[in-house]
């Protein structure tokens, strides 16, 4: 069963492309999304990972424009994989099969050109309440 996901991050690698059996192209990349918390002994940052496939002419143009580092608003449908670590410890990995995403990122492409964010058209009305938490 999944459930859809709202999330910002970063990539935290540089984008892995593939063709399905069916001709589709496919990519696939790392997000990672930050929470702080206050507590007693301050203010807290915590990391949470995300595993993320886009299909067709998203993946098309996440590969060509998204790079390491790149930060996104990501919607999808979220899955739990569950897995056995080294020492037979009980993990689950969350994945995100990518429904709609829009650019945040202001860092300019390898090429020294536009950034990626003017470049590529908005791919989405992101809620208001989300291009606020953005602009932390």
């Amino acid at each position: 069963m999944g459930a859809n996901i709202s999330l910002i991050g970063n990539l935290g690698r540089e984008p892995e492309t593939e063709i399905t059996d069916n001709g589709t192209f496919m990519a696939k990349f790392s997000i990672a999304s930050n929470t702080f918390r206050n507590t007693s002994n301050g203010r807290v940052e915590k990391v949470d990972w995300f595993r993320v496939t886009a299909f067709g002419k998203q993946a098309e143009t996440i590969a060509r424009y998204v790079r390491k580092g790149h930060r996104l608003y990501v919607q999808g449908r979220l899955t739990f994989n569950p897995w056995l670590d080294r020492s037979e410890t009980p993990q689950a990995g969350a994945e995100v099969t990518l429904q709609e995403f829009q650019f945040l990122t202001e860092k300019r492409d390898d090429d020294g050109g536009e950034d990626a964010a003017a470049v590529v058209p908005q791919q989405m009305d992101m809620p208001a309440e989300i291009r606020q938490a953005a602009a932390y």
